[in-house]
């Protein structure tokens, strides 16, 4: 009798691995932003089972819960940086808002399906909140006007930022080689926000130049989002003004530019927080400081 049993429950095992609930797909965004909103998504089918139960965890510890038979569905259990709109959540959708640094962590899925096969299944992803600079990355200790033969030196500082961020030099758009800039390990403060510093040096040459200025320029990159300062430098011998034939783009009426935008696969463009194009390019030419906010609207750029 009792071999009789143990065959029969292992009949329902299997039987409930072929059929029944399915956890199709699990969405944790790779990274989220300071002080907006990160969408959790479990999307699953219970194929003509009921839904027991929907659980929402966080490194473990469950903060939210759906129940459907219960006479109050939804819970929320409170953890430190986790804090749901109900009121814009659904059964596959949840909301995270006001995120914080301290929202950053593994998220799982759990969903378990009523009797007779009590199926639970999950999944788990990371999320990574970043904490934006709240400018563009400074370019310091270089001079406007150069001579062949001097040597350039000088730094790209991207202030406060979480992580850190990530910092190249190019000129005239083409990477500058490792040997022409130097690494610093980041610098933390009292709120964990680090900020980072690449320096360049180089002999300047005349291949530097087109038509008598070299653009230099440092990009701090964190996540997929980037940040973009712009230098242009003159050549002593021709006392020419910093300006370049033929280039599209917005910059000031000095011999620096801020462009802020986000990776978009190949795409790179200008992304505007809430300015008019005649606000933004006032704003450009007094070189105000740019703040990165989470949902852009993106200008395309003629290159």
């Amino acid at each position: 009798m009792r071999n009789k049993s143990s065959l029969f429950c292992a009949f329902l095992a299997q039987f409930a691995l072929v059929i029944g609930l399915k956890l199709k797909n699990v969405s944790i965004p790779q990274y989220g932003w300071m002080d907006a909103g990160s969408m959790l998504s479990c999307d699953f089918d219970l194929e003509e089972e009921k839904l027991l139960v929907l659980k929402w965890y966080k490194d473990g510890h469950e903060f939210y819960r759906y129940t459907p038979t219960s006479k109050q569905p939804i819970l929320t259990f409170p953890i430190d940086g986790v804090y749901v709109d109900v009121s814009k959540s659904t059964l596959n959708n949840l909301l995270l808002k006001n995120v914080t640094l301290k929202t950053g962590g593994t998220y799982k899925c759990e969903v378990s399906a009523d009797r007779p096969t009590f199926k639970t299944l999950s999944q788990q992803s990371e999320l990574i909140v970043i904490a934006p600079p709240k400018s563009a990355p400074e370019i310091t200790g270089i001079h406007e006007v150069v001579s062949v033969g001097d040597s350039l030196r000088g730094n790209c500082t991207s202030w406060r930022s979480k992580p850190a961020a990530s910092l190249m030099f190019y000129v005239n758009g083409v990477k500058a080689e490792n040997g022409d800039t130097v690494e610093y390990s980041p610098q933390s403060d009292a709120e964990g926000l680090e900020t980072s510093v690449l320096g360049v040096k180089f002999q300047v040459e005349p291949s530097h130049f087109r038509n008598g200025v070299m653009e230099l320029r440092c990009t701090a990159t964190i996540g997929n989002g980037y940040w973009v300062k712009i230098k242009t430098i003159s050549d002593a011998s021709i006392n020419a003004q910093p300006s370049i034939p033929g280039h599209n783009r917005l910059s000031t009426s000095g011999v620096e530019s801020v462009q802020l935008g986000q990776k978009r696969g190949s795409f790179t463009g200008l992304i505007v927080y809430g300015f008019t194009f005649s606000g933004l390019l006032l704003l450009l030419q007094q070189q105000q400081q740019q703040v990165l906010f989470p949902h852009p609207l993106i200008m395309h750029l003629p290159h």
